[in-house]
């Protein structure tokens, strides 16, 4: 029997699964409740959005005759509507959410248990995670800590009052000191519900889609088990004479079931994910796109610095999970290369009618498309860069 490895994958899941969820609970939604219920956070961070959703509204529609003012006020609807995606999104398919995680929770406690190899293998796949939970979050906070510092530093530099987020609020006049810091108050609160958001969003929408990389690499130990069996019998065939019988074709029979029964989960599992996340995902991507293209429009027209600031967060959430499409189009490359490595020829006939299936639906995966035309990949988000900034040309050419 093989030693247990050192560090207990299923505990490490547990516990990070846990974390993840603090961040949610922050803002009122616990995922991995047996239900979604509604207290002072959930309608803290309702409030927020409503809160920020009138502002702007009234900000855009009292401009003075500027279109200008409009256009930044409008700024950061991209951010309403990629918070609001993810807070819905945890809202309305919570059950589908918490059930996803305990899925993957009792894969780590069963595979650990196999070989230390699997336990190495789950340990590498929340290394990835939680490097990738690293990147965000330090991506996240030196954007927001900057958005929040910025005008607190230029009006004690020179006196400019700049607000967080682009918007004022009836009644409470910037030029009046008492009016300024109130409008700076509530706006830090409506941009740490913000932050918060979209960084515990990210997690569990990352948490879902890395365990693609993990469950393809489990299959890669299922068919180097397979390929293992399948060389013992070419082998053995070395040492008969012609037609006679080889032992051990029940235990190929077995790994090569196995190998069809986790192709199946993988693909399940991959399905449900996409039906899940492909929603949240395609928000994301386009509303930041659209996002970075005002931001871009404004620094054209008269340098903004609350709008190379936001212009920044906006090109760093439309590129996370574009980033992360593409690992995941390696992992399904992975998959179809590692169900062609198996040694067919060392098959029965009514294996390999068994293998067939499994192949062609290897070829056809379960990649996450925006609108359901465009993969999720950096191939995408260079294109997106690309149509921005041709919309954004045309846009201060024809601009009165």
């Amino acid at each position: 029997m093989s030693s247990p490895v050192a560090v207990n994958p299923s505990k490490r899941f547990r516990e990070l699964t846990q974390d993840i969820n603090v961040w949610t609970n922050l803002l009122g939604v616990d995922v991995l409740a047996p239900k979604v219920q509604f207290n002072y956070r959930t309608w803290t961070t309702t409030f927020a959005i409503v809160n920020y959703t009138g502002f702007t509204i009234f900000s855009m529609v009292d401009n003075g005759g500027d279109w200008r003012v409009s256009l930044k006020a409008s700024l950061m609807f991209g951010g309403l509507f990629h918070g609001l995606g993810k807070f819905l999104t945890c809202l309305l398919k919570q059950r589908t959410m918490r059930r996803l995680t305990f899925f993957a929770r009792n894969i780590y406690e069963e595979y650990e248990k196999k070989s230390d190899v699997h336990g190495r293998t789950l340990d590498m796949n929340i290394d990835r995670l939680l490097g990738l939970m690293r990147g965000i979050r330090h991506g996240y906070m030196a954007t927001f800590l900057l958005m929040t510092i910025l005008p607190m530093a230029m009006l004690l530099y020179d006196g400019t009052r700049v607000t967080v987020m682009q918007y004022q609020i009836p009644g409470l006049p910037l030029e009046r000191n008492l009016c300024y810091s109130i409008t700076y108050l509530i706006q830090l609160v409506t941009i740490g519900v913000a932050g918060c958001g979209f960084y515990a969003g990210d997690l569990f929408v990352l948490l879902g889609l890395t365990q693609i990389l993990a469950f393809a690499d489990i299959l890669q130990l299922k068919v180097d088990a397979l390929n293992a069996a399948l060389d013992r019998k070419a082998e053995a065939r070395t040492l008969f004479s012609v037609g006679a019988h080889i032992t051990g074709e029940e235990e190929r029979q077995e790994l090569l079931l196995d190998v069809i029964k986790w192709h199946q989960l993988f693909t399940d599992y991959c399905r449900t994910v996409n039906e899940l996340y492909h929603d949240l995902i395609a928000t994301q991507v386009l509303s930041m796109a659209v996002a970075v293209m005002l931001s871009f429009c404004i620094i054209l027209n008269s340098f903004h610095m609350p709008s190379a600031i936001y212009f920044l967060v906006s090109a760093y959430s439309m590129s996370v999970y574009c980033l992360l499409g593409t690992k995941i189009e390696f992992a399904y490359d992975q998959v179809y290369e590692t169900i062609c490595s198996v040694a067919w020829q060392e098959l029965s006939c009514s294996q390999r009618k068994l293998l067939n299936p499994m192949l062609r639906e290897a070829q056809n995966p379960q990649s996450i498309k925006l609108l359901g035309i465009l993969p999720l990949s950096v191939r995408t988000a260079l294109q997106i860069i690309k149509l921005i900034y041709s919309l954004s040309m045309m846009m201060m050419q024809n601009r009165t």
